[in-house]
Parts: structure tokens; sequence; C-alpha cells
């Protein structure tokens, strides 16, 4: 079990792009006009430092702010509160469980919110921003992920009515607009036996089945989409809440990067985007879905040295004049995920 689980732990950090990968970065920043009707893109970056350093970046403006900086102590995510000016964020406890905290920017004060869990990630906050929806591992489990549902008005938390214990959240993104829900869910057991497998043939494992289903705002499943097997790195739901737009490489050995963009009524796919030289993932539609912004990288063999700095940078692709344009990248760290205001 031990080596099933270091396996896994690698894979994670390698669909993830390794969030403790030292970078020498060029700061740029380019945006069209097409890109201008978002306002904010939310970006975690992990400085060389191992800062986990929480931007809000003006895409008009081109201007940074710095929301939140605090020493890393695991996979970096947060979410920004307009309406009260409050940072929410994870960190590792005294107890080692990772659990959700805020910040108040007006009184610098944080504050621990929950206690339960074993840990907390994926974070987003409803149109409201009265409800955050997180990814969590409840007390005793370390194999599927749940959805929780914290209510900060009432300081009171909704577990997901997850009946199937094999099931576990991959992925998840909430739409505002259409008030939805994507989660992206796959086997605990079809992961392990595959993992398993492969350890046992000395062969690279293969990826689980993940499934796409559309939930509403109290947690409840309206809607199946359709699966994939492949290793997925990323999934959201566009604006009008009519496509899914996905990442995902089909083997480890090519490591061919594709995104692909998938009509829900119809549910069929449409190739955008490919890069086999290139590691692109967690694409977002932008809000009329003229184009999608996306991480990409130099896809090569991570090592921790000046020598092999392997640049992170927030790109957009227009899909009308199929051009790919820079938005934003920093210096000295790593930009680990994003999302869109």
């Amino acid at each position: 079990m031990r080596k099933l689980l270091n396996l896994k732990l690698i894979l994670i950090l390698f669909l993830f792009s390794a969030i403790f990968m030292i970078n020498i970065t060029k700061t740029e920043s380019i945006t069209s006009t097409k890109e201008n009707k978002e306002n904010h893109l939310y970006i975690n970056f992990v400085d060389r430092k191992l800062n986990q350093v929480f931007y809000q970046y003006d895409i008009n403006q081109k201007l940074n702010n710095v929301l939140l900086k605090k020493k890393i102590t695991e996979y970096p995510t947060a979410t920004y509160s307009k309406l009260t000016n409050q940072v929410f964020f994870t960190y590792k406890t005294k107890n080692k469980t990772s659990q959700l905290f805020k910040k108040n920017l007006n009184s610098n004060q944080t504050t621990q919110l929950t206690y339960e869990f074993n840990h907390v990630d994926f974070l987003a906050l409803d149109e409201k921003e009265q409800l955050l929806f997180m990814r969590v591992l409840m007390r005793g489990s370390d194999r599927n992920f749940q959805l929780a549902i914290y209510d900060l008005e009432n300081k009171k938390i909704k577990n997901w009515d997850n009946k199937d214990k094999d099931k576990s959240i991959q992925l998840m993104d909430y739409n505002p607009i259409q008030k939805q829900l994507l989660l992206v869910t796959y086997s605990v057991k079809e992961e392990f036996e595959k993992i398993d497998h492969a350890n046992k043939k000395g062969t690279l494992p293969k990826p689980p089945s993940y499934t796409f289903s559309i939930y509403n705002k109290e947690g409840k499943k309206v809607k199946n989409i359709g699966s994939i097997n492949a290793f997925l790195t990323g999934a959201s739901l566009s604006s009008d809440g009519k496509n899914i737009l996905i990442s995902y490489y089909n083997n480890l050995e090519e490591q061919t990067s594709k995104i692909e963009s998938i009509d829900i009524a119809k549910q069929k796919a449409t190739l955008l985007l490919q890069d086999s030289k290139m590691n692109i993932r967690e694409p977002k539609y932008n809000k009329d879905k003229s184009g999608f912004y996306y991480l990409a990288n130099a896809n090569k063999q991570i090592k921790l040295d000046d020598k092999n700095a392997n640049e992170v940078t927030i790109n957009f692709y227009d899909l009308a004049a199929k051009k790919i344009k820079e938005v934003w990248s920093m210096e000295d760290g790593e930009t680990v995920n994003f999302y869109i205001d």
C-alpha cells in the first residue's frame, strides 16, 4: 500500500505541474481587446522561497495586487471576496490537518473556520459570496475526496450526500452566472487497481475513467454529461453553461497536451488546441467564449536548479484568430493555478 501511495503522490505532483519547482522567468503582460471583458485574474503563485503569493491581476490596467502571502504547506489554493474584502485559503494546522482559513484585509486578522476535516482544497465562492464550495477529505479518510459547502453567514457546513464511498472528486468548478457546479469524479478502486497493475508489470500506469456531472448550489446532481479515459489536467464550465472546457493527455509516454470543448447538449467534443512541446492545462473560457485562458510551460523534466528553469505563463488563445498571447507571468517562482473574475 505504501508503494501505491507513493506512486499516486508522484502522479498528483506531476499533474499539478510540480508546485515546488524553482523558476527564473521573464515578466510580461500582453492583453487583447477581446480579453478585456474580464476584469481580473486571481493567481496562486509559489515563489523561490516557497511562499504562496495570491495575486489579483487587473487585466486592463496590467497591475498586480498581492492579497495574501504565506509559507506554503501544501497545494496552494485561495479565493477572494470583494464584498467583504476577505481572502479564504487553506493551511496546515498544528495537528497536521489542512483546514479553511480567512484573512480580513481590512483588519489584517486571520481566523480558522474549519476544524473537522483531514484536508481542504479547491475553493470557490458562489455569486452572493455567501456559500464557499471546497473539496475535502473527511477525518479518518485518505481515499475519496468529497464536496463540502461552508455557509459563511450562518457558519455552518453541509457535506456532499455521497453514498458511494468509492467515488472521489478529482476537479471542481463553480459557474456563478448559471449557478452550476461542475464535478469531475472517478473510482478510487479503479485508480488503485491500475496503479497496482502498473507496479506489478513494471509499466507506466493508465488513467481511470473521469466522469463529468453538473450539480446545483445545494450539491445535488442535475445532469450527467459523459466521461473520458485520459490524464485529465483541467476542467471548467463556460459562462453560458453550454460547454465544458477540458485539458488532458492520453498517456505518460507521449504527453501531447490537448484542450477540448465539450458541447453539453450534443455531448460532442471539439479539439481546440494541442501541443507536444508545451504542457498546456487548466483552460477557462473568457466571458463571451471568443477564447480561453490557460497555463503553459515547457514539457520537460523538472529539476530544482536555475539552469533548467521551466517558465509557467498564463496565456490566452483567440479562437477566431487562432493566435496565442501571453497574459501574465512572474519571475522567480511558479504559477500554480488561477481563476477569472
